[in-house]
């Protein structure tokens, strides 16, 4: 990595290179939230940002509370399983899946990488209003994929 930024939350340190033309917005922690110059959270049509979690139970477990939650919160719901992204930690348990909110007020839609990791799931995403936003930014999403490891635990 050329210019690492550093998500420290507790007893945690994730390494993270951001894509060209994205900051870490430093008003935000776990998750951490990276934006495009000038954008601020609150507004921001696109945002990549990187959740922390403790792996508590096998990964399995973890995708599906994920699914679940995601139903929970969002009807209609259809989720996606697009082809699995290349990520720095090799031999991680990973799962990408694409979540569509599609309810009438403020739909959404998350590309999402779950890796588990030295007990933690770091949770990847690429939020924003419509998928064609998602494609217009996937390539910055791989690249963070391919740039993110854990530094301490």
């Amino acid at each position: 990595m050329g210019n690492p930024v550093y998500l420290i939350d507790s007893t945690v340190i994730v390494a993270v290179e951001p894509p060209p033309g994205w900051a870490l917005d430093p008003a935000r922690k776990n998750p951490f939230f990276f934006l495009k110059p000038g954008e601020k959270y609150e507004s921001a049509r696109t945002v990549m940002y990187v959740r922390i979690e403790q792996l508590d139970g096998p990964f399995q477990s973890a995708v599906q509370k994920d699914e679940r939650s995601f139903a929970e919160s969002c009807q209609p719901l259809r989720i996606e399983e697009p082809a699995q992204p290349e990520i720095l930690e090799r031999g991680c348990e990973k799962k990408t899946q694409m979540f569509f909110c599609e309810r009438k007020q403020k739909p959404y839609v998350d590309l999402d990488t779950k890796i588990a990791i030295g007990g933690l799931l770091l949770n990847v995403v690429l939020s924003s209003d419509s998928a064609e936003e998602i494609s217009q930014y996937k390539k910055d999403y791989e690249f963070m994929l391919k740039n993110i490891t854990l530094v301490a635990h």
